[in-house]
């Protein structure tokens, strides 16, 4: 099927995750790593629709095969699949080479069949119900079987931490950031998107296209293989407000994702859900008794390092910067402006956790 062309985003929306080219908006902080490029693993490819030759300018979403007895099914993200809903024709290509066609692609292409995303889902938002952002996507076979009898596949595994050592994989869409279109991989330590369901990671270079990209645990770097607890995509498309190339975000893989992924592998109909239950856990302040003085609170990403921050005003005037620290709480205290008024004082702010009742199982 070599025309194809690339799955665009929704009108108007332009997410971090799956715009075409996102210019970096702040500067990385002083060791965040850079990705490599490489030549891709079998089980991990991109997405083209309708219309245009496979090879064009650019690619689009990321998807990875995961294990099922079918051995037909690949893992992307939620936005990705509203695209492919809607598409006519629609393959997924694994290992994705440049200047092929779809015949000399590695592993040949597979046309994708049928579409599963949770009904909740609605594409590229803030609200919580981008915990929801993960599809799955049945592919027929080719001339050479199925998908996962080409490819191998990666092992779909819900978690309930929020701190893991994954490997992050995608394929940047634009040859204006990646010009031989290959993939990218990043090993990196996740933390906590206070008050959603999802982690976060820092590495430069994940521009659009990386949607759905898998964030694998226990990678084996010479095959590929190992337990894919979350896919690129969440609040925002995957990205923070500023939409940078170093912030990038995953839901992580509760009871809802693992209902999905059931009817996936048993080719059902997605049923009815009900109403989504958000993240009980919001960011606490820190402290208790020390905050009966606050004036004004105003929350916001302000350094854009993908955490929720906090600045307060005191009765007395002093002006402090708390730092979220990535796990529902905040780092110690920052002196932005100096009392202007005597007679309250209060207690040293301490780093707070917020533990999440509703966490996934």
């Amino acid at each position: 099927m070599d025309n194809a062309v690339p799955i665009d985003s929704p009108p108007g929306r332009t997410p971090a995750a799956s715009a075409p080219l996102i210019g970096t908006r702040s500067t990385p902080p002083a060791g965040t790593p850079r990705p490599e490029h490489f030549g891709g693993h079998p089980m991990v490819g991109t997405f083209f629709y309708d219309g245009r030759p496979l090879g064009g300018k650019s690619t689009y979403c990321t998807g990875s095969v995961v294990h099922t007895a079918a051995h037909d099914i690949v893992l992307t993200a939620g936005h990705c699949g509203r695209g492919l809903q809607r598409a006519t024709h629609r393959i997924f290509v694994p290992q994705y080479r440049d200047g092929r066609s779809a015949a000399n692609q590695p592993r040949g292409v597979f046309p994708v069949s049928q579409m599963y995303i949770d009904p909740r889902y609605a594409a590229n938002t803030k609200k919580p119900t981008s915990d929801l952002d993960l599809a799955f996507a049945q592919v027929g076979p080719n001339s050479r079987g199925k998908v996962e009898d080409v490819t191998g596949a990666l092992t779909f595994t819900p978690t309930t931490k929020y701190t893991h050592k994954v490997t992050v994989l995608g394929y940047p869409s634009s040859e204006g950031v990646n010009a031989k279109h290959q993939a990218i991989r990043c090993p990196v330590t996740t933390s906590r998107l206070p008050g959603y369901r999802q982690v976060r990671m820092a590495c430069t270079g994940f521009y659009g296209g990386v949607s759905g990209g898998p964030w694998i645990e226990d990678y084996d770097r010479t095959t590929g293989t190992g337990k894919v607890v979350g896919n690129t995509g969440g609040y925002n498309g995957g990205g923070n407000d500023a939409n940078d190339d170093w912030v990038t975000y995953a839901p992580i893989y509760g009871k809802d994702a693992k209902a999905l992924f059931n009817e996936a592998a048993a080719h059902r109909t997605v049923a009815a859900r009900p109403p989504y239950q958000p993240s009980t856990d919001r960011p606490l302040l820190p402290g208790s008794a020390g905050w009966q003085h606050t004036g004004l609170l105003a929350s916001g990403d302000f350094r854009h390092a993908g955490h929720s921050d906090m600045i307060v005003v005191w009765t007395d005037g002093e002006v402090t910067l708390h730092s979220g620290n990535g796990q529902g709480g905040f780092d110690p205290d920052r002196h932005l402006w100096p009392p202007t008024a005597p007679g309250h004082t209060r207690e040293p702010s301490r780093p707070a956790t917020s533990p999440d009742p509703n966490s996934p199982t």
